[in-house]
């Protein structure tokens, strides 16, 4: 009775420790740059095969239904993912990018080729299409990744004159959890601001931005205008990161750069300044056009809330 519950579900547990294997190996020091967690192979491909191994390893009962051969899939990558989450080896930001090519790579899977690929278990060299990202993952990365630079940029009108505000843009006051508010990514665990200072160390100004989750920012001053505009360049080599798969895949990558976050105040009335917030940061991967929807969102939704803290502390 035991085998033969195992023997039903062991395309389940097979997925799950090949899609373990490949995430373990994308941490691997040496092999940095040829096997990674962002490449095409792993977002796409990765999931394909995890999701065929319910269909190949199963009972053949397991298949015999249209929707079996939809769900089984779907259901070994969302095993997957868990498994990743609750070992470390994904947080749910991470899970939230991954997750939805994954699911889209299994639904296709049950799909497309559920029904071709039952049909052909008892040819063993079906099987040998395991091996794919071994040959996939380093033949992709002889493809230059593509550089592009992009601009998220928000305004707010706020009732004081640029005098007044500018020394709030340099050194941002406590903003309170209140004022931010509690969006979507500030529940899957993105930081948020709590304030900002400026320092001197006898020879340069800087600044330091403070989180939440004890992530720190290290700015230096790239350009500015007393009452006008100024502009700060972020440091990530002097900041403080988390020690967390986000921080340490995307923020710490070659494949998402912070450019500068600057400000612009323009004057619409003795009391009332338009102030503009914009942040330049630059891609570097082979699906820019999915990373940048992430990113754009993200920096989207945080100057949205920035703005609006910085106008309420000013005003109140």
């Amino acid at each position: 009775m035991m085998i033969k519950t195992v023997s039903q579900y062991l395309g389940f547990i097979l997925g799950i420790i090949y899609g373990l294997v490949f995430r373990l190996i994308s941490d691997v020091e040496y092999l940095d740059g040829y096997y990674n967690v962002y490449s095409i192979t792993f977002i796409w491909i990765i999931p394909t095969l995890i999701g065929l191994f319910p269909i190949m390893f199963s009972s053949s009962k397991l298949y015999l239904s249209p929707l079996k051969l939809v769900l089984y899939p779907i259901i070994t990558i969302c095993l997957f993912l868990i498994t990743t989450l609750v070992t470390g080896l994904e947080d749910f930001f991470c899970l939230l990018i991954i997750g939805i090519p994954f699911f889209i790579a299994a639904g296709v899977v049950g799909i497309l080729l559920g029904a071709y690929m039952k049909d052909k278990i008892n040819n063993k060299r079906i099987y040998s299409i395991f091996l794919l990202p071994l040959i996939l993952n380093p033949a992709e990365n002889l493809i230059p990744n593509k550089s592009e630079e992009f601009k998220v940029e928000h305004s707010i009108i706020i009732n004081k004159n640029r005098a007044d505000i500018f020394p709030n843009l340099l050194e941002v006051q406590t903003i309170n959890e209140k004022q931010y508010g509690n969006g979507f990514f500030q529940i899957i665990g993105i930081p948020q601001p709590i304030n900002s200072k400026m320092y001197n160390d006898g020879e340069n100004s800087y600044r330091i931005g403070y989180f939440t989750d004890n992530f720190k920012l290290y700015e230096s001053i790239d350009q500015s205008i007393e009452n006008e505009f100024v502009s700060f360049q972020i440091h990530l080599d002097k900041s403080h990161l988390r020690n967390q798969p986000t921080d340490i895949h995307l923020v710490k990558s070659d494949y998402f750069k912070f450019g500068k976050i600057s400000y612009k105040l323009i004057e619409v009335d003795t009391n009332k300044t338009k102030v503009i917030l914009s942040c330049d940061y630059l891609l570097n991967s082979k699906m820019n056009f999915y990373a940048n929807f992430w990113a754009e969102k993200i920096i989207s939704d945080f100057e949205k809330r920035l703005l609006k803290s910085i106008k309420i502390n000013i005003e109140s």
